[in-house]
């Protein structure tokens, strides 16, 4: 979570002041923006589907049971996100401004957070990676779902989806929209991997009839 953050400051510090690091950036912007929502589709295919799947079937101690349909079901996962995370990001800018004063950038991530992320991101991609983190199976997913969703899942990934992408909104909506919606994606990376990784190892454990 630190390294994360340290990269997004490092980010945003050398495309301030370094025209190299502008100059490295040049080729993602004019990707997106001639890609549109496909260029976002895939971003989170690649980075999203396609990177944390390798890792999990190079690793065996969270290598899934069905590793190719669960890289194949995820990078279609990911996918369709690029698709809602590019018209959200343009809803965004469309809405506040392409500004980098405090006021932009606290409105932007608040709907981000507590509106998109709190109602949208975190149900869905929790209820997905349970029934991923459990071979597909609806029948376990009825029998290992807990008596309290809010308080054992949905609770904790919204926590920690706070922690870790409060600081990192701050620093991908001060860059321009096209490179909002691909950086995002890059580091989508890095909470895709935790969801699967996370999902597969709860999953081994068995179910808990915990209240």
């Amino acid at each position: 979570m630190v390294v994360l953050w340290l990269l997004a400051a490092a980010l945003v510090a050398g495309y301030t002041y370094v025209p190299c690091v502008r100059a490295a950036l040049q080729p993602i912007f004019d990707f997106q923006t001639g890609g549109g929502w496909k260029a976002a589709v895939a971003n989170r295919i690649a980075f999203c589907g396609l990177l944390p799947g390798v890792f999990l079937l190079s690793i065996r101690s969270i290598r899934p049971p069905r590793p190719l349909l669960t890289v194949f079901a995820n990078c279609v996962w990911m996918g369709s996100w690029g698709v809602a995370s590019n018209t959200f990001f343009t809803l965004q800018a469309q809405m506040f401004g392409s500004g980098h004063d405090i006021a932009t950038l606290v409105a932007k991530v608040l709907v981000d957070k507590c509106v998109w992320s709190a109602l949208l991101c975190v149900p869905l991609n929790s209820v997905f990676f349970f029934w991923e983190g459990r071979d597909f199976s609806l029948a376990r997913c009825r029998a290992e779902w807990p008596r309290s969703y809010l308080r054992q899942i949905y609770l904790p990934i919204l926590l920690a989806d706070f922690s870790v992408w409060i600081p990192v909104q701050f620093a991908v909506y001060i860059f321009p929209l096209p490179l909002q919606i691909q950086l995002v994606g890059f580091a989508g990376a890095f909470w895709s991997l935790v969801g699967l990784s996370s999902g597969i190892r709860l999953a081994r454990v068995g179910p808990k009839k915990t209240g």
